[in-house]
């Protein structure tokens, strides 16, 4: 967008982008929280590397390790091959973990370890892995007052949140709403191959 919001997102998408630091990106669903990940990805020095996202809210809590970390063949019921984690297939680039909040309290410590440590174990395996991953975490919730509440780990919510980028919604920058619309009607004209107009200016 151009609106004096979206231009501070974009400043500091710009300012962090470059750096290695961990970012956690703040806003209600819809505000766009995994395509500013992309943008601070490609203007990383890992742009060349994978770009992974994580869905934490999506992910039971008795797979979340699996997914995560990987695991062995046979290491529980049900494990009937070898599984790479989403950590080693985002190593060199950056890893994308949205709606971190609802990550279990479990998994939030074997995170933290990782970010730590830097090296994962998949499961069932007694070796491991060295990584090299820039985590980048949102979430729709304020994981300050969850972590001041004990329903978060303090320690993991500091890790995360070198750099907080809050995405305001829609609703406070209505300026963006021609823009968007223009934007999402080329897309459907190249889809359909139609000549639609945008008719709608007046916000």
């Amino acid at each position: 967008g151009n609106s004096p919001q979206s231009q501070q997102v974009h400043k500091l998408v710009d300012l962090v982008g470059p750096t290695e630091m961990s970012v956690l990106i703040v806003g209600d669903t819809g505000t766009g929280k995994e395509f500013v990940a992309r943008s601070i990805h490609e203007k990383s020095q890992r742009a060349s590397g994978p770009f992974i996202a994580i869905d934490c809210g999506a992910l039971p809590k008795e797979i979340a390790a699996s997914e995560l970390f990987g695991h062995k063949k046979g290491a529980f019921t049900g494990a009937l091959q070898d599984k790479t984690g989403s950590f080693a297939l985002a190593n060199g680039g950056t890893l994308f973990l949205d709606e971190i909040a609802n990550l279990s309290y479990e998994n939030q410590v074997k995170l933290l370890r990782v970010i730590q440590e830097r090296k994962i174990r998949p499961i069932g395996s007694d070796k491991d892995i060295n990584i090299d991953v820039r985590i980048i975490a949102a979430t729709n919730e304020n994981l300050w007052s969850k972590a001041k509440n004990s329903e978060f780990r303090e320690d993991l919510y500091h890790r995360l949140t070198v750099v907080q980028l809050n995405l305001p919604p829609l609703r406070h920058r209505r300026g963006d709403i021609p823009l968007l619309i223009d934007y999402f009607i080329e897309i459907l004209n190249k889809k359909f191959n139609k000549k639609m107009n945008n008719v709608i200016n007046n916000f």
